[in-house]
């Protein structure tokens, strides 16, 4: 009944708060002791593109109903995006939660290591204030051509631990990214060899007393070499991860950073990073993990299959190597939940190299929970 329910306010616009939907059983819980987690996302063209903008967050808004955001626009070709969104929905009285996003603009020559690291302060509110830990977590990001689409070849994006001033009240942490990317399809201009791209980093930050939670963190590297023949497999890691026995209830899985760099610039089709908690175990604490990464600058019978046909005409394929990054962090905790969850979706982007901040570019979405 609850599903069906569900469904029907979903159909007339009107979606009732996270309580109202079976997710939040303990009405003493504030706002600020719920989260949605973003466990990564599968990004698929039908046929392979340079990158004009890509990405993808989840958060709670105003009131308390999870959302979820893909971004996507290709170059020149117009082309379908088909994609999936991993997340969790998280509660707990011992866990406060702040949520927000910061810019990062990278911007230089084609083929070189642009570096950006920045600071940034955050006001935070009384509820936020002098706790005794706190973890940043990467809860999606958007990144946006401001010039011109480029094929990238090399991408990361990091996160330092956050620390709190009791001067100014603010929340303070810094952002590292770097980026390499480079343009030699057809129709690249000879005549620039500029690269320009906005970085939108979306952050949660929890906060908790010692003996509340626990972190740890865990880096996971996936590397591969792919031929002209041979469409490379999508083939998660089972990993077990570590964590402090015998006394908290629950676990979560994050995400820190994540990354890749290529042989040389590539064509991009299909895109994966995915964490997941399969089994957790308090009396050993251990959690068993599913760590997933894929980058494919090719898939079979994309020119047959492709949505645009004609503009699909001049994809080509082109042999290459990745390296991979997702590291994460592992929080268990006590007194709470979480659920975790899958959303799906399809976008349409008409190419011609045009300007990817429109709302074309972005599709949001109410979350799903199986229950």
């Amino acid at each position: 009944m609850i599903k069906k329910l569900f469904f029907t306010f979903i159909i007339f616009g009107n979606v009732l708060p996270l309580f109202s939907q079976g997710i939040t059983t303990d009405p003493s819980l504030k706002s600020y002791n719920k989260a949605m987690v973003w466990r990564g996302f599968n990004h698929l063209w039908s046929y392979n593109h340079r990158v004009n903008r890509l990405g993808s967050y989840v958060h709670l808004d105003k009131n308390d109903i999870p959302k979820g955001t893909h971004f996507s626009a290709s170059g020149l070709g117009s082309d379908s995006t088909f994609y999936s969104i991993y997340y969790s929905y998280v509660e707990s009285p011992n866990l406060r939660f702040y949520q927000g996003s910061v810019k990062v603009l990278v911007t230089g020559k084609e083929t070189q290591l642009l570096n950006e690291g920045k600071e940034f302060s955050v006001l935070v509110p009384e509820w936020f204030r002098n706790l005794g830990n706190y973890k940043s977590l990467i809860n999606g990001f958007d990144i946006k051509s401001k010039e011109k689409a480029d094929q990238p070849i090399l991408f990361e994006m990091h996160l330092d631990d956050p620390y709190y001033s009791n001067q100014s009240n603010e929340i303070k942490f810094r952002a590292n990214v770097n980026w390499v990317a480079n343009c030699r399809s057809a129709e690249c201009s000879i005549f620039s060899n500029s690269t320009t791209y906005e970085l939108t980093i979306y952050y949660l930050i929890i906060g908790y007393e010692d003996q509340e939670a626990l972190p740890f963190e865990f880096y996971n590297k996936k590397s591969y070499a792919w031929t002209t023949d041979v469409e490379t497999p999508y083939d998660p890691t089972k990993k077990v991860l570590q964590g402090y026995p015998n006394k908290f209830e629950k676990a979560l899985i994050g995400i820190k950073s994540l990354g890749f760099i290529l042989n040389e610039e590539q064509w991009l089709q299909e895109m994966n990073y995915q964490a997941s908690i399969e089994n957790y175990k308090k009396t050993e604490g251990i959690a068993i993990a599913n760590i997933g990464m894929q980058f494919l600058g090719w898939k079979e019978g994309m020119k047959a299959h492709a949505v645009s046909k004609a503009k699909a005409m001049f994809a080509h394929k082109k042999p290459g190597w990745v390296s991979m990054s997702l590291n994460t962090t592992l929080i268990q905790f006590d007194k709470g939940r979480v659920v975790d969850g899958k959303t799906s979706g399809q976008m349409f982007w008409p190419g011609w190299n045009a300007n990817a901040s429109g709302n074309m570019a972005i599709d949001e979405k109410i979350l799903n929970f199986n229950f």
